[in-house]
């Protein structure tokens, strides 16, 4: 892989060959520290950054960098010329002390589809969809991943835990077996079989908790408290959110750095969306771009307290889901805060949508894009639907709708929202009238 990465003397170079021990971007300064989004203190580099130290709020650190130092020796002409396509790429950007220690797997470098039919179709301008199943897990939780595994192995540890369910947990599990980790994982009871085998087969030692997503949660927060493993729960290490960002960073770069009116993306945690935010103001800062884009957050409505919150101008109430979108099944979500944050500066919005809109999302891009996602990321598609019948988007709009995960693990929300195939005999003269009945129905 080519890196772009930094001599002795700060000068950017680039090169097939990974930083030496000495070159490292820590070093360089590039990372200032941490700030608080709740108070607003500054630290340095926390080794476990979980809480604020001052006022003790939990996942509110965020990673600050020297931008003005970024700015001289990392731009997008010299972006252009590096080779590597994965989020190594804006290695300069991330919070890890070179490449010498990131996982074999490549995460990131995922296509910007564009969706000219089915722009036609919902009635709107321009629809952009970044595919993010093509990661190695296939959802785009692999950015995130993609740091903690550096960051465990960097900082000495053999143990890598999460208690996150859906894509986070399978993507903890491949990017952990990837970067030659133990993992440690907690999910829920009622975890799909199928689920749980994938990450069986990637050697994780896996916890099936009897009670609730944040039950599981805070058993892997102790865990990592007691034994000294690697914390990867995406919403309070602050570090994984860098890895998401980079999204950000893709989407720019493929659209040659033209920014989108609208940016639709699925909500669990939140994390995501306060990526996404973060990247695009990184770049604002940078003087990469001149404007940034107007966020839209879509819960699934069995699994939506941030939206409610949102609506209601309150605090999170946690709920229990009730949804089949699994990624989304997320009733106390942790970065709600962030992500509530990047909605109101991007004078963006929440929405909810049924279990069957997404159901009829997920048929529509199959049949429009030939694209097969997860019920969650069909989420998007469905929230931008309503929010263009409710007048709340514009027709005239340029969009890009953020499809986190692929839908090839969600076998059981194709069968419902498909229905089965039909069965007929073995006989042609039986088939024809069948068939020229639906030629029939067909309009070109």
């Amino acid at each position: 892989m080519d890196f772009l990465t930094f001599g002795r003397s700060g000068g950017p170079r680039a090169t097939g060959d990974v930083p030496a021990e000495g070159e490292t971007l820590l070093a360089l300064g590039l990372v200032s520290g941490l700030t608080c989004t709740r108070c607003g203190r500054a630290f340095g580099l926390l080794r476990r950054a979980r809480w604020c130290p001052e006022c003790g709020a939990e996942g509110a650190l965020e990673v600050q960098y020297d931008y003005d130092m970024i700015g001289k020796v990392l731009t997008p002409g010299r972006l252009a010329q590096t080779a590597t396509r994965a989020l190594w790429r804006y290695l300069t950007l991330l919070p890890v002390r070179g490449a010498r220690r990131v996982p074999a797997l490549e995460v990131g470098g995922t296509p910007l589809l564009d969706a000219t039919a089915l722009a036609r179709m919902v009635g709107v301008e321009r629809i952009w969809m970044k595919e993010e199943g093509r990661n190695p897990s296939g959802s785009i939780a692999d950015r995130g991943q993609a740091i903690a595994a550096t960051r465990a192995r960097e900082d000495g540890l053999a143990t890598l835990t999460c208690g996150m369910s859906g894509n986070g947990a399978l993507s903890a599990a491949v990017l952990g077996a990837s970067a030659g980790l133990r993992t440690v994982l907690f999910v829920t009871a009622d975890t799909n079989p199928g689920a749980v085998a994938q990450l069986l087969l990637t050697g994780a030692e896996v916890f099936r908790v009897e009670g609730s997503y944040d039950e599981a949660f805070r058993l892997s927060v102790r865990c990592a408290e007691e034994f000294g493993w690697y914390g990867a729960n995406t919403a309070v290490n602050p570090f994984l959110l860098e890895g998401a960002k980079t999204v950000a960073y893709e989407l720019a770069e493929q659209m040659h750095w033209m920014v989108p009116d609208v940016i639709v993306v699925p909500v669990g945690e939140g994390t995501t969306l306060a990526a996404v935010w973060k990247g695009y103001s990184e770049m604002r800062s940078l003087g990469w771009i001149d404007r940034l884009p107007r966020l839209i957050g879509v819960q699934a409505e069995g699994a939506a307290p941030i939206h409610a919150a949102w609506v209601e101008r309150r605090d999170v109430v946690p709920v229990r889901p009730a949804t089949l979108a699994d990624t989304l099944a997320v009733g106390a979500p942790h970065d709600w805060r962030r992500a509530t944050a990047a909605v109101e500066a991007s004078e963006g919005r929440f929405a909810a949508v049924s279990d069957r809109a997404m159901l009829e999302a997920m048929h529509l891009l199959g049949g429009a894009c030939g694209l097969l996602v997860d019920p969650g990321s069909a989420a998007a598609l469905a929230g931008l639907m309503a929010l263009l019948r409710a007048g709340d988007v514009a027709r005239s709009a340029s969009v890009v709708l953020v499809m986190p995960g692929g839908g090839l693990r969600h076998l059981a929300a194709a069968r419902t929202a498909t229905g089965p195939a039909r069965t007929i005999a073995p006989d042609f003269d039986q088939l024809r009238p069948i068939l020229a009945r639906s030629v029939a129905d067909l309009s070109f």
